[in-house]
């Protein structure tokens, strides 16, 4: 049986600029850029994590009301005040979510318009 999600793809029509995003205001790390074809293989993750994110190459972004990515925060209130100050706009929160009175959240948009949504579950 698996054991854990390896990767899942996140579209980008600028694959440097996606990552200097995910680099400088998120906090992860570059795991692996490498050429493929004419196009690059680029993954990054989270300090310590077993799961990455690929910065796969889209020619367009289809913008999307549901997020493409969920990130656990230890604390989402203070990591929007943070991201606030990295000069990342808060599209939505932070606030308590209505499905889980013990759950913060917050969501905002990466640099290439996905939608991702932060959040603090169970009081964390």
């Amino acid at each position: 049986m698996p054991s854990h999600i390896h990767f899942q793809s996140i579209g980008a029509t600028d694959q440097a600029r996606a990552v200097a995003f995910y680099t400088e205001k998120l906090g992860f790390e570059v795991e692996r850029d490498e050429a493929y074809g004419d196009d690059r293989w680029i993954f990054v993750q989270l300090p310590g994590a077993q799961t990455m994110l690929q910065i796969a190459k889209e020619s367009a972004i289809t913008p999307s009301d549901k997020p493409a990515l969920v990130l656990l925060c230890d604390d989402v209130d203070a990591d929007v005040v943070a991201l606030r100050n990295l000069g990342v706009p808060i599209h939505l929160g932070p606030d308590t979510a209505p499905w889980d009175p013990s759950t913060r959240w917050a969501m905002i948009h990466d640099s290439e318009g996905n939608l991702i949504l932060l959040q603090t579950v169970g009081g964390q």
